[in-house]
This record gives structure tokens, C-alpha cells and sequence, in this order.
């Protein structure tokens, strides 16, 4: 039997949350300013070290906002935040979205993975077709919803790199955070292989270079997940 490796957080990983869950709760509000170095430190029982790193890694994040000479202010996170701050933001909520994070999710997505879908389906390579069915085939021989989360997220990588563009890998590999806990979620109410035929359809569609067809096959398959996951919660219920 195996076990998973223990390991207990540092005092900046302890400290970050207890300011991030004060921020997420609403104890402390947007444009609270939150007490010195000093303070926290002696408050909270740690060096200042502690809190001037945790203090510099929330303000990364888009949680707090330094303005030198007067402190450190509650940032408002959901204008300022990075993809860090919704990894935190879906850590706090257990993994879960909440309808208007959701929506803007898939608003986003059917942008970019539309246009990334009609550039591969252009451009790609023979490379590229091998290695979105080498995938697909990962895909099909696994259960766990994790895993195969993970390796949807990997198509969808794959995707962007036959997009020709850039920017796009970076863009995909940035949102794991979101894809992973979505692919979940979508894969605990579609059976998998509804999902696959899917793919392997895009993937046909895509070596053919029929780009009209890929986007409606990569529309119905974003549109398509997000009306499940409607059709399985009721209006106000975090998805």
C-alpha cells in the first residue's frame, strides 16, 4: 500500500492564507489597510521576514496592493488578480466555481479556443495530428477523473501548439488551474467516450484543414459542457 508524502506548510504558507481567507470571508474589505510589519508580526507570532514575504507574494497575487510610505491596502483581487489569484480564489471554495466566475469562463473559452481551433485546423502540421490522436488514445484508456482531466487539458495544449501561435501554449498551460476542476466537474455527469467522440471528430476535422466544421465541432463541445453542468445545479449553487 502506498502513502502520500506529508508535508506540513511554512509560516509564509500559513500566513498568506490567513489573510487571503480574512480577504475572501469579507472580514477585511477592499481598500482596508491592514496593520504594519511590525504588528502582524508580533500579532501573529512570527519574524517579520515571515509577513514581509508573505506580504510580497499576496501583493503578486492582486490580494494586496503596497503603496510605499502608507502601508498595504486589501487590493480588489477580482480587477487586479493574476491566474494565481483564481487558483486561490477556487482552493477557498473547494474547487468550485460560482456561477458568474463560470459563465466568464466559458466566455473566454469559446474566444480563444475558437480561434486557436480555426488556426490549427490552417496550419497544423502532420506532427500535429499524430500527436492530438497519440492523445486521444491516452484519453481512452483511462477512468480516474483526474487523470483524465489532466490529459484533456493536454489535448487542448496540443491544440494551441497546432495553432501555429505562440502565445497560445503559454496561454492554455497558464489556465490548468481552471481546465482541471472544470474537466472534473464536466466528466462526473458526461460519459467519456460522448466526450472522445467528440475529439476525435475536432481531430478529423482539423486534418482535413475544414475550418468552418472544427469551429461548430469546438463550439458544441464547449457550449455542450457548459449546458451540463447548468442542467445539474440550480441558480446560485457553486458549480
Amino acid at each position: 500500500m502506498e502513502f502520500n508524502h506529508l508535508v506540513s506548510p511554512s509560516l509564509k504558507e500559513l500566513f498568506i492564507k490567513e489573510i487571503t481567507d480574512s480577504i475572501l470571508s469579507g472580514k477585511m474589505a477592499i481598500g482596508e489597510r491592514l496593520p504594519n510589519e511590525r504588528e502582524l508580526a508580533k500579532k501573529m507570532g512570527v519574524s517579520r521576514a515571515v509577513i514581509n514575504g508573505g506580504m510580497a507574494e499576496l501583493a503578486r497575487w492582486g490580494f494586496v496592493k503596497i503603496v510605499p510610505r502608507k502601508g498595504a491596502f486589501v487590493a480588489n483581487y477580482k480587477l487586479r488578480g493574476k491566474i494565481e489569484t483564481l487558483e486561490v480564489l477556487l482552493k477557498y471554495s473547494g474547487g468550485h466555481f460560482d456561477p458568474p466566475t463560470l459563465d466568464s469562463i466559458y466566455e473566454v473559452r469559446l474566444c480563444v479556443e475558437r480561434h486557436i481551433t480555426e488556426l490549427a485546423a490552417k496550419r497544423r502540421t502532420e506532427q500535429d495530428i499524430i500527436s492530438l490522436r497519440n492523445q486521444i488514445e491516452i484519453l481512452s484508456g483511462l477512468e480516474d477523473l483526474e487523470a483524465l482531466s489532466v490529459a484533456t487539458h493536454e489535448f487542448y495544449h496540443l491544440l494551441s501548439i497546432a495553432s501555429g501561435n505562440i502565445i497560445y501554449p503559454l496561454n492554455i498551460e497558464a489556465y490548468k488551474v481552471i481546465y482541471i476542476p472544470l474537466m472534473i466537474a464536466v466528466y462526473k455527469r458526461v460519459p467519456k467516450q460522448e466526450r472522445i467522440a467528440r475529439f476525435i471528430k475536432l481531430a478529423d476535422l482539423i486534418e482535413q484543414k475544414d475550418a468552418a466544421q472544427a469551429l461548430d465541432c469546438i463550439t458544441e463541445i464547449i457550449v455542450s459542457g457548459r449546458q451540463v453542468l447548468s442542467a445539474h445545479y440550480k441558480p446560485g449553487e457553486n458549480f
